[in-house]
């Protein structure tokens, strides 16, 4: 039977049900990652409840004194100055609903589910959406993406910046305009967009080595394509040098890189991206994960393997030959685990594709990813990120009050700006001095199973607390504290 029809004017025509049906086949897969995308921001709506913790709290603190917007580019010289956000946060003001203080992480970390839809493409319809429930569920980019702070930017534009570079390398020169965009955006996200730009660089390196045999026109390509980037970057870079010399630089804090501190961090982010047991050893998560990569880019061989593979593994490689400190922290390695939801994405697309027994293993495992994040979630929202502003309208509801910590920096910090937020006054007393002025209130930092009810006899003046409250935190950012009130 044809499949057109002539009219009695002469033209044939096409019937519309084939039509119909192809564009119904592009349209579904988008329609489920819109439904994904407003499930994955009702998460983050969720996760950005409650008070703001600590390096929130700290952005606030190196914006106060700046006189204009600009100077957060130049002035503010501090790993906590995320510039995109900071920027944002310098807009809305201190004053402002947490949900709001949040809201552009928020809006990133959605446009994130989107993006990874978009670069899942290639893979097909069933990569689309398991890569955009991937990236909508796991905690940690529910985490960061109801956080003030730089990481769902950082994400997002990982994300953006792998689409335009493989058009880049498919020779659509708009592309590498975009790509500079991203990669810029990406490090006023956050700095630490640095190990996005060396995944990709490394990873063009190789695609174009492979199709050329020749290392001088695959530089002149590699040129080509990340010069916009680089002179994207440059004021940026010139700001940020500018500042460092006028005022120098300062790190919040730094501990010593060790082979522990690296397994805690990578390990830690392994198993909070994909919902695993507390009880999963560190060590055998990154090298499951590792092994894992290397063989499915032995099986697969094609273009998106070696770059999972450098992503994966040998970024986390080069992390540890550079003895990078701070690395006991997860988020240091989210750019790895950016790529690794890629990959895992593209995976179960591949075995819901293949059907049979590789289509019922793609569906257990996304179920069991799934599963896993829903009680990460569940208990991210249970604790969130510690509760602080109870506790100082506690202190502070008969009048000013005075009071001393463990941490003579970072409680003093999250007490000023509440009680501020509060019209509230609340005098921090210094450890040395506390026989000598005899705080109200004592707040201890810290994670204890067995919170102590009493501090009898405390301290050389013994000094006698009751413990009135306390309040923890899970996952991946916050405080816990016990409140105590002096007796007498």
């Amino acid at each position: 039977m044809s499949s057109t029809t002539a009219r009695a004017d002469g033209i044939t025509r096409t019937p519309a049900a084939p039509f119909e049906a192809a564009r119904r086949s592009l349209t579904w897969p988008w329609l489920a990652v819109s439904l994904i995308a407003v499930a994955g921001l009702v998460l983050r709506f969720v996760g950005a409840r409650g008070d703001l913790w600590l390096d929130e709290i700290w952005s606030f603190a190196l914006l106060k004194p700046l006189g204009s917007i600009d100077q957060i580019f130049w002035r503010v010289n501090h790993d906590n100055n995320h510039f995109l956000n900071s920027v944002y946060l310098y807009l809305v003001g201190p004053d402002a609903p947490p949900l709001a203080q949040r809201g552009l992480s928020i809006a990133l970390g959605v446009a994130t589910i989107v993006a990874a839809a978009v670069a899942a493409a290639p893979r097909g319809r069933l990569a689309i959406i398991a890569t955009s429930l991937l990236f909508a569920v796991s905690y940690p980019l529910v985490h960061y993406g109801s956080e003030a702070r730089g990481y769902a930017g950082l994400v997002l534009f990982t994300v953006l910046s792998l689409v335009f570079l493989e058009r880049s390398l498919d020779g659509r020169r708009y592309a590498r305009t975009v790509l500079a965009i991203a990669m810029l955006f990406g490090m006023l996200s956050h700095l630490t967009m640095i190990f996005t730009g060396i995944v990709l660089v490394a990873w063009a390196c190789w695609v174009v080595w492979l199709r050329t045999r020749k290392a001088t026109g695959t530089f002149i390509e590699i040129w080509s394509i990340f010069r916009p980037t680089l002179v994207a970057v440059l004021p940026l870079a010139a700001c940020v040098i500018v500042g460092a010399r006028l005022y120098g630089v300062t790190v919040g804090g730094l501990s010593p890189f060790s082979p522990a501190a690296f397994a805690a961090g990578y390990g830690g982010m392994i198993r909070y991206l994909f919902g695993l047991p507390a009880w999963t050893n560190d060590w055998a998560g990154i090298g499951v994960c590792c092994a894992l990569v290397c063989a499915s880019a032995w099986i697969f061989r094609d273009r998106r393997a070696s770059l999972y593979v450098i992503a994966i593994v040998g970024l986390p490689v080069l992390m540890w030959l550079a003895r990078l400190p701070n690395l006991e922290f997860p988020r240091y390695f989210i750019v790895s685990a950016t790529f690794m939801l890629l990959w895992v994405g593209e995976l179960i697309g591949r075995g819901l594709a293949a059907g049979g027994r590789n289509r019922f293993l793609a569906a257990v495992g996304m179920a069991a990813i799934v599963l896993g994040s829903a009680v990460s979630l569940f208990s991210f929202y249970q604790s969130g990120r510690g509760s602080y502003a109870a506790m100082v309208e506690k202190m502070t509801r008969d009048g000013p009050a005075t009071f001393s910590s463990n941490h003579d920096f970072r409680t003093p910090l999250v007490v000023d700006y509440f009680s501020e937020r509060m019209g509230r006054q609340a005098s921090f007393i210094p450890q040395g001095k506390m026989c000598a002025e005899r705080p109200d209130w004592l707040i201890l930092e810290g994670d204890m199973a067995e919170p102590l009810e009493r501090f009898k006899g405390a301290f050389q003046c013994s000094l006698d607390y009751d413990r009135v409250d306390a309040a923890s935190h899970w996952g991946l950012s916050g405080l816990s504290w016990s409140l105590y009130r002096r007796r007498g």
